[in-house]
């Protein structure tokens, strides 16, 4: 504690020292400033005394150019001045202490910016690091006038040795006194704290030690009534309230672990329980499509039973009754896959190849016959993380509502693609409804704008597996969008629906990092569209 307080006040006093030095390194280099835009102010006013018989002569001029060439030098020498250019407003050099540039286009970024917009210029030529800088020389650039018109310019070069010099000086003495600053107080400062400080900090921190080895049985003897022995007794009495909470706790985990298991039990029951009720609604459609070939069947024998029927004719109706039989057999087995429970499992999944699953199991129900279907399956989409079992289910859900609000027929259409998120849509706050219970929320389900569902867990540039399904069907009332994914909430007659198939299919979705989407028009049909982020895995091969 002793050294990093130490380091600490040394820090802090190097900091100060640091700053102060900074500050006066930048009030010389303001000064030195100020001084050159002096000497620029001196310059324009000499130049000014020159014309003031011979305004109509350019710079250029003989006359002018030789007194001002004299001039320079003059200047050169009484101002310490390291170089001085002067030209006219083409840069044009006129004076100069080097004679080889006379009459010479002087070609300078900063001297033109000064001759184009009227305006000062200057620069700071210095080396080193910011830490340690070493300046060299301040340039100052400027226009010249007469008459409010530009007639030239000056390039002026001073030296900084002097800022140099000056600066040292002032670093010197500052790190004179910071020296015998941290000296007193590093010596004094660390005799104080460990007298009023670390050694009852010490039996804090061995009591610490026996507490963070689980022994609640230690105290600590109170020596002192000021606010190292307050928070002894503070912490006296913290152990006691740690060994009666470490009980509590205990206690509390045991019944969160109890709930925790028979909550996943509930919602895994929910989702099998609305299994279920799809497998009712399989069930009419099933008994239509295994009613029919069981009729053939039932033909074929009775015509086998006859007499007079030949070899060659009763192998045919044997292979017929054959194929009928291997139809009610798929039939049966693609409605037992779906029914039989299965053991949830995450891992890679090809969204395509289950909702092309999905729609054999689905194709035998009696209603699915009177619906046009548009398959747009995106080929070699990348890998999501699911569960095939758990989003089958999903798919059957939208897609048998899909169904019923076709009842005289339509257009199904199912997409797929891969999907790059570009813009993040707002999310909007979505207030209460007044018949929500109070110990239940499912405010963050309704969306009054139903894009503002989209992206609140993506980011941009996100890469996504997008599944739209659409139907040409009744539609949905807009006052109802809001509502659909509320538990039990439905529009259908009892026989039909419970009211759950789309509350599970969002949480479904949900719990696997997806999101849903929906648009519908009364009239016009909907649409359904989810979200799936991809695997680091790529595409299908």
């Amino acid at each position: 504690m002793i050294i990093n307080i130490s380091l600490l006040m040394l820090a802090a006093i190097f900091l100060i020292g640091f700053t102060t030095s900074k500050v006066n390194e930048e009030n010389i280099i303001q000064e030195k400033i100020r001084n050159g835009k002096g000497m620029i102010q001196d310059f324009q006013t000499i130049i000014d005394f020159m014309l003031r018989d011979k305004k109509d002569l350019p710079l250029s001029h003989p006359i002018l150019k030789k007194e001002i060439q004299n001039f320079a030098q003059i200047y050169i020498t009484e101002k310490g001045l390291y170089h001085l250019i002067i030209t006219d407003p083409y840069q044009k050099v006129i004076a100069s202490p080097e004679k080889e540039l006379l009459d010479k286009d002087y070609q300078n970024l900063l001297l033109k910016q000064s001759i184009q917009s009227g305006l000062p210029n200057m620069e700071i030529e210095k080396h080193g690091s910011f830490l340690l800088p070493e300046y060299k020389k301040l340039v100052l650039y400027s226009p010249l006038w007469s008459q409010g018109k530009i007639v030239g310019a000056v390039q002026m070069e001073v030296l900084l040795e002097d800022v140099m010099r000056r600066l040292l000086e002032s670093q010197r003495m500052i790190l004179i006194l910071i020296s015998l600053d941290a000296i007193v107080l590093i010596v004094f400062g660390s005799f104080l704290l460990s007298r009023v400080l670390v050694r009852p900090l010490k039996d804090l921190v061995r009591l610490t030690q026996k507490i963070s080895e689980g022994d609640f049985s230690k105290k600590i003897e109170e020596t002192s009534k000021n606010e190292i022995g307050q928070l002894i007794t503070s912490f006296n009495r913290m152990i006691e309230q740690l060994r009666e909470g470490q009980e509590n706790i205990k206690g509390h985990l045991e019944s969160l672990e109890l709930a925790n298991r028979k909550l996943k039990q509930a919602q895994e029951e929910l989702i099998r329980t609305e299994k279920l009720a799809s497998i009712g609604r399989f069930a009419a459609g099933v008994a239509h499509e295994v009613g029919n070939p069981l009729g053939s069947i039932l033909g074929y024998t009775t015509i086998l039973g006859k007499e007079g029927i030949g070899r060659e004719e009763a192998k045919d109706y044997l292979n017929r009754i054959e194929r009928e039989i291997e139809r009610i057999n798929r039939i049966v087995q693609d409605l037992l896959n779906f029914a039989r429970p299965s053991k949830f499992e995450i891992h890679d999944v090809e969204i395509n190849q289950v909702i092309e699953n999905t729609l054999s199991l689905l194709s035998f129900q009696k209603n699915f016959k009177n619906i046009q279907t548009q398959i747009d399956l995106q080929p070699n989409l990348p890998l999501i993380k699911g569960d095939e079992s758990q989003l089958s289910q999903v798919f059957i859900n939208i897609i048998l509502n899909a169904i019923d609000a076709m009842p005289n027929g339509g257009m199904l259409k199912l997409q797929t693609e891969e999907y790059m998120v570009k813009k993040l849509l707002p999310q909007f706050h979505i207030p209460r409804r007044k018949d929500d219970p109070l110990e239940t929320d499912y405010s963050y389900l309704r969306n009054p704008d139903p894009l503002s569902a989209l992206f609140t867990k993506f980011s941009k540039e996100d890469r996504l597996v997008k599944i739209s399904i659409s139907d040409t069907g009744i539609g949905i009332k807009e006052e109802d969008l809001e509502k659909i994914f509320d538990p039990f909430f439905t529009r259908k007659d009892f026989d039909k629906g419970t009211g759950l198939g789309l509350s599970i299919s969002l949480r479904i979705v949900e719990s696997l990092g997806g999101e849903i989407k929906v648009e519908s028009k009364v009239g016009k049909g909907t649409t359904f569209e989810i979200y799936f982020p991809v695997t680091t895995y790529g595409r299908m091969e």
